[in-house]
């Protein structure tokens, strides 16, 4: 018969080992949402070329969707565990990067929770007539005048490009509760007070 002190440290292991297991099921989507921002860190639309991005190995494996000579990479991040759990919102991750004749034309990632509208932030290589600064933010709007989403533009000439791991904050991803506003969610929108331009459609941007 098993004596009962070496049945403890059997539970132990078996307690640990499930409580690592939940703990790396509940980081992985803000790892992945690590890895997908670092992907598509540094590109430059108009400059880079579909030949380089492929050298990044995300780009490899990714799934791709292809119209004539242009293509979307794209990737998609949820956090799934919590949320079934109802431990946080769910919140989620898409980037895309759209290719046209070999070379890299846009960067997005768009991030968004339950109870937030998505926001979308955008490389391009020359902004809209209507954009007059860069970063610069314009809005979807349904008939109704309910915001949608947001879309946070900038040209290829924006050192933003350069600093996407920091434009969305992965943590989100593994967090109790998730993240509960736009500049904690998106900080690139810190200082755009998103929350009172939804509550106030007719000050945003058109």
């Amino acid at each position: 018969m098993m004596k009962k002190t070496s049945i403890i440290p059997i539970g132990l292991a078996v307690i640990v080992t499930g409580a690592v297991a939940l703990w790396l099921a509940i980081e992985a989507p803000a790892r992945a949402v690590e890895r997908d921002l670092a992907a598509v860190n540094s590109l430059s639309a108009g400059e880079t070329t579909e030949a380089e991005l492929l050298s990044r190995k995300e780009f490899q494996t990714v799934d791709r969707m292809c119209n004539g000579a242009t293509c979307f990479y794209h990737v998609g991040v949820q956090n799934t565990l919590l949320s079934k759990l109802h431990l946080a919102p769910r919140t989620y991750l898409w980037a895309w990067v759209q290719v046209s004749d070999g070379l890299v034309t846009s960067v997005s990632v768009n991030a968004g929770r339950i109870g937030l509208d998505g926001v979308t932030v955008t490389q391009v290589k020359t902004l809209p007539k209507d954009c007059s600064s860069t970063p610069c933010l314009k809005r979807w709007v349904l008939p109704n005048k309910s915001v949608t989403s947001y879309s946070i533009l900038f040209d290829h000439q924006s050192d933003l490009r350069n600093h996407m791991p920091q434009a969305v904050n992965a943590r989100c991803w593994a967090r109790l509760h998730g993240c509960s506003t736009y500049a904690e969610l998106v900080p690139v929108t810190q200082g755009m007070n998103l929350e009172e331009a939804a509550a106030n459609t007719t000050n945003l941007l058109k």
